[in-house]
């Protein structure tokens, strides 16, 4: 009996010496202590490992060194011991998405949904992690239902709008951050959102705006930051002399930054001080030489004043900086082109098409869109009228022209035989010796019957069996 009480009172002082041991752990994460807690790892016994304080205590110091890793380690350890402990199922989430785990932490943190739905923790985390993900939608709504179930918060309308924001529906992302910004006025960040957005959408937001930096700079009064958007607001409201000012003041206190330059120096120009515009406009097209607007007011400055030869360098250099990109100028005039032909406008989305094929002469495709809004089949006969007959007339010779000059094989061009054959059969029986065509701009020009007879000749005969077919249907 003596021997049992003996064994007793020494798992007993054992648990105590565990618990007291894990308690300091405790109070060393508290203090921030964590090299001298992640020591303690590598001289763990079993009944360490198997104490949920001690490895809690371990994993909270690792986290807290942002090594992510063993800390994800011992808080699985700690969720082994205890499979239903919430505050440890929101930890391993946490810790997991710090890891990248995504797919870990949401099976996480819907075991904590499962059990309790409205765990504010698990919510949060979960809307967070949707809008890292890029889910906006699904962000915004559970945002929403936390405030639905907790009351409204500066710092989730914050995060709704920073979602709209990504959605680029600007409008909605303004009003969360207008919602926030109520709560919370003192939060120059959130002003800053809310004035940016507002300047994006434009019109009457931007005269808004600008109170909007008053009430925030009032707050926050040395921001520079707020400060910066407020020159921006001055100058989109054209205040520019009041833009001056205030971009002045800031570069005077040592503010180089590239917007600070390029918008302090425009407003010098538009307030009419061009030589003063100068030096901050040339710090800025330092920055980047390819700005269009830097270009064309440090020219137009320099022109006023002193540097005519560098002014017309700089202004050649704005002018190849509007120009827009070739390719997809092109590529929006044959989706443009498309759309109307679907929509059955031929006469529009042939004019698109065209100018499509001017800009990009190898585009035979372009032309062959063209061709099938125009198409006469084998009889010049099946026009509707005799404008659609000129215009179906001049994109099959245009295109065969180009084709034949492509040097691409036109073994199947003998399929547009019959069609020019018969517009050849046409103007004999009518006696004419050349035929109007009208091009898809609306010009007209004439094409011979010669100049017709030669374009068939050097079309491919159609085989025997295709005319053969060819003149049944005809029949």
């Amino acid at each position: 009996m003596i021997k049992i009480i003996s064994i007793l009172l020494l798992a007993w002082g054992f648990c105590l010496q565990i618990k007291a041991q894990s308690s300091t752990l405790q109070q060393l994460v508290d203090k921030k202590r964590y090299a001298a807690v992640t020591a303690r790892a590598d001289s763990l016994t079993a009944a360490d490992s198997a104490d949920y304080a001690t490895m809690s205590a371990i994993g909270q110091a690792y986290e807290g060194m942002l090594q992510y890793r063993k800390a994800f380690g011992f808080y699985t350890c700690c969720l082994n011991m205890d499979t239903s402990n919430i505050d440890m199922l929101n930890t391993l989430a946490r810790t997991a998405i710090n890891l990248g785990r995504v797919s870990d932490a949401k099976r996480l943190f819907y075991k904590v949904l499962s059990n309790d739905s409205t765990n504010f923790y698990a919510n949060y985390q979960l809307a967070r992690l949707y809008q890292q993900l890029g889910d906006y939608r699904m962000a915004i709504d559970m945002y929403h239902q936390l405030m639905d179930w907790n009351g409204v918060s500066s710092a989730l309308y914050r995060n709704v709008g920073d979602c709209y924001t990504r959605l680029e529906e600007y409008p909605a992302a303004a009003l969360c951050y207008f919602q926030a910004y109520n709560q919370n006025r003192e939060n120059a960040s959130l002003a800053s959102a809310l004035i940016n957005t507002m300047l994006r959408i434009g019109g009457t937001y931007q005269q808004e705006a600008l109170a909007i930096c008053d009430t925030a700079l009032y707050y926050n009064p040395d921001n520079r930051l707020l400060r910066q958007n407020k020159g921006m607001a001055l100058y989109m409201n054209r205040m520019y002399s009041e833009a001056d000012t205030l971009y002045a003041q800031l570069l005077a206190e040592g503010d180089s930054s590239y917007f600070t330059l390029k918008y302090g120096g425009a407003s010098k120009y538009y307030a009419g001080q061009y030589l003063d515009a100068i030096e901050p406009l040339e710090a800025a097209y330092n920055k980047d030489t390819t700005a269009v607007e830097v270009n064309l007011l440090l020219g137009s400055a320099l022109g006023k004043t002193f540097d005519r030869n560098r002014a017309y360098v700089l202004l050649d250099k704005a002018e190849e900086g509007l120009k827009p990109d070739e390719f997809l100028s092109n590529q929006l005039l044959g989706f443009r082109a498309e759309t109307k032909m679907k929509d059955g406008h031929f006469r529009e989305a042939s004019r698109l098409y065209y100018q499509m094929w001017k800009n990009d002469p190898g585009r035979l495709d372009v032309l062959f869109n063209i061709m099938k809004m125009y198409s006469g089949g084998f009889d010049v006969n099946q026009y509707k009228n005799e404008e659609d007959r000129q215009r179906g007339l001049f994109i099959y010779v245009l295109y065969l022209s180009e084709y034949l000059e492509s040097k691409k094989d036109k073994e199947s061009l003998f399929y547009y035989r019959p069609l020019l054959e018969s517009f050849y059969q046409d103007m004999f029986f009518k006696s004419v010796t050349e035929e109007t065509m009208l091009a898809p701009d609306g010009k007209k020009s004439k094409l011979t019957v010669i100049d017709l007879r030669n374009l068939i000749c050097k079309l491919p005969e159609m085989p025997d069996d295709f005319r053969n077919q060819l003149n049944k249907v005809k029949k």
